[in-house]
């Protein structure tokens, strides 16, 4: 299993680089780090960010660093490098897809979607909260060329919807881990939920 971390978002609703606010002492890429890292050994890890502060500390950390010149294009663009570094790679099997700014994410949450998704013999995962489907995502291999065709804006939800019976749903009861960090109300209610 290799892991991707998309990190290039322009965080025009935060008002600011989200990704460098504080998070009990560290910045958000660091705590986000951290949660991937305790929650499996992941044979490949990509970062992909518009920022050369974040790419050095995950390249320091095992990651191959990927720069996105055009964060403008939407999240699809940062998936779409991701995707040509995996190909790249000779036995990528699948990769689990997550975000930088989800910090109520577990790493047991990870975890548990990985597990479930290699017992099964479904080909896409998703973490969901009743009908809320979240991040993050596992895809196979085989749906890599898919991603690349994805338009301007577009995620893996695409995938989701138009591969619905390949998709195993990993249900979790705390609506919370989905929260990304998008407003500054956002990363008020996180700093009042982490201890």
């Amino acid at each position: 299993m290799d892991l991707v971390i998309l990190a290039a978002g322009e965080g025009k609703r935060f008002g600011g680089d989200k990704l460098l606010a504080d998070i009990k002492g560290i910045k958000l890429y660091q705590y986000m780090e951290k949660i991937y890292n305790q929650a499996y050994d992941f044979d490949n890890k990509i970062i992909v960010s518009k920022d050369g502060e974040i790419l050095e500390y995950y390249k320091g950390r095992g990651f191959t660093s990927i720069y996105n010149d055009k964060p403008e294009l939407g999240k699809s663009r940062s998936i779409k490098l991701a995707v040509e570094e995996l190909k790249k790679i000779e036995n990528s099997g699948s990769a689990l897809f997550g975000v930088c700014d989800q910090p109520l994410l577990r790493s047991d949450t990870i975890s548990k979607i990985i597990d479930e998704f290699q017992k099964s013999n479904k080909t896409i995962s998703s973490v969901r909260c009743g009908n809320r489907l979240g991040n993050p995502c596992i895809f196979s291999n085989k749906y890599f060329d898919e991603l690349l065709r994805l338009g301007e804006d577009e995620g893996g939800k695409k995938l989701i919807k138009a591969h619905i019976c390949e998709v195993l749903f990993v249900d979790i009861e705390n609506e919370d881990e989905l929260m990304d960090i998008d407003t500054k109300d956002a990363y008020n209610y996180v700093l009042k939920k982490i201890h």
